[in-house]
């Protein structure tokens, strides 16, 4: 499954949550958000559509640098300020973080799902 910019226009609300100076400060720090927010990982997940797990299992699986191209592109499209500071080439740490923990995470609840 090929992830575009418009897969996360589609998702942009994940995006914008976090005021764009708290994503910044927290990329910098290369905090850790998902081992925070585990249990509402786990229980968004076990939501999610076969479709949406399929993507979801997709994104985790691509090159940072992949990623950060559609972030990216998705910014320049939109503007959102957060999405300009994901595809910033300091946050790459910050996404290594975050999706290594989101993988253990999944991997611990769904057992290879």
């Amino acid at each position: 499954m090929k992830i575009t910019e418009d897969d996360v226009i589609e998702a942009l609300e994940l995006f914008t949550r976090v005021p764009s100076f708290i994503l910044r400060r927290w990329a910098r720090g290369r905090t850790n958000l998902a081992s925070k927010f585990r249990s509402q990982i786990i229980e968004g997940y076990s939501q999610l559509s076969e479709s949406d797990r399929e993507r979801v299992r997709a994104v985790l699986q691509m090159d940072i640098s992949d990623i950060q191209n559609i972030l990216e592109a998705a910014h320049l499209k939109t503007g959102k300020k957060q999405l300009g500071i994901l595809a910033d080439p300091s946050s790459r740490n910050f996404i290594e973080i975050n999706l290594g923990e989101i993988r253990n995470i999944l991997s611990q609840e769904f057992h290879g799902d």
